[in-house]
């Protein structure tokens, strides 16, 4: 949260704010989560301030300093930072959406190009090799991009349009595709590790290939046209459709987010579930006899009516509530 002091200063305007500033050169201005939101800063000192997720929403930054400032996941939208220096400022994660940026506003290339993309100000979509990671491209326009080895790591694309894409051997890891619409879209030999593809449209979408470790496949949709290693299809289902009662002896489940799958009855015998994600799954009454649990997290699952009769229990990640048998 914001210092009430420096709060109360700004808001007194950029005068008394850049006076004050004068004379306390030695303090770093906590402005994190502030509502400064309309505010005309026009010429403001805010060299080295933290802004961290600071509404500046319609506020005139126009001219100001921002040199060194911590911006990470400030709200921009609409904001004024024609003249504004912005060198060396932390820009992960900031809204950029309207906001007004010239020839003479000095930003990273790499913030820039966010800016043009959510802003939809460049035509050529030929993004390969681009570095994006870090930054906020909500409901970003990326259909037909060839973003081929692009750095999409920690990238929230939610909402996205990524339809029709070329992301081969992109990195894609913790990426956030939430509701991203991915038709047509070509990830082969991408990274998509720990990415949220929950609600995301996958109508023809080709994974083939691509790294899908602790991929959440929640109420993601697949077509009959989508195009996945048999491994993360299977993954995919029991997420989505449950495993009661099924017959996965055997089966290579090994660093999948099963998170609250239901495994009610499951016959697991032999398979593959080391280093998975299977916190707050149901794994009532499955037989997991010489099942590869090592390294699994195991949180709030209840193993207590399983059979565990061989099963590799070797670093499991538990919480208070897991519950092993007794037997």
């Amino acid at each position: 949260m914001a210092n009430p002091e420096h709060l109360a200063t700004i808001k007194h305007g950029v005068a008394v704010w850049n006076e004050w500033y004068k004379k306390h050169k030695r303090v770093t201005p906590d402005l994190a989560q502030a509502n400064l939101s309309n505010l005309n800063l026009s010429g403001i000192n805010l060299k080295k301030a933290n802004l961290h997720h600071a509404n500046l929403s319609g506020a005139d930054l126009s001219q100001a300093d921002l040199d060194c400032a911590d911006l990470e996941g400030a709200n921009l939208l609409k904001t004024d930072l024609q003249e504004a220096n912005l060198k060396g400022a932390n820009l992960d994660y900031v809204i950029f959406s309207q906001a007004k940026i010239n020839s003479k506003t000095i930003i990273a290339t790499k913030n820039l190009r966010v800016y043009e993309i959510v802003n939809n100000l460049i035509k050529n979509r030929d993004f390969s090799g681009i570095d994006l990671s870090n930054s906020n491209l909500f409901r970003a326009n990326l259909g037909n991009a060839n973003l081929d080895c692009a750095n999409l790591a920690n990238v929230n694309l939610n909402s996205a349009n990524l339809s029709n894409a070329y992301l081969h051997k992109a990195n894609l890891n913790q990426a956030n595709l939430q509701n991203a619409n991915l038709t047509n879209a070509y990830f082969s030999q991408a990274d998509l590790s720990n990415a949220n593809l929950n609600n995301a449209l996958c109508d023809g979408t080709y994974f083939k290939g691509a790294e899908l470790k602790f991929t959440d496949f929640k109420a993601t949709r697949f077509s009959q046209k989508t195009m996945i290693d048999l491994k993360w299809y299977s993954v995919w289902e029991i997420v989505n459709c449950g495993a009661v009662g099924k017959n996965l002896s055997g089966a290579d489940l090994s660093n999948a987010n099963l998170r609250e799958a239901n495994f009610e009855g499951a016959n697991l015998t032999n398979a593959k579930l080391n280093h998975a994600i299977l916190r707050h799954s149901n794994l009532n009454l499955a037989n997991l006899t010489n099942t590869n649990l090592v390294g699994a997290d195991v949180s709030g699952v209840d193993l207590a009516q399983a059979n565990l009769k061989g099963t590799k229990l070797r670093a499991i990640i538990s919480d208070r509530h897991t519950k092993l048998s007794t037997v």
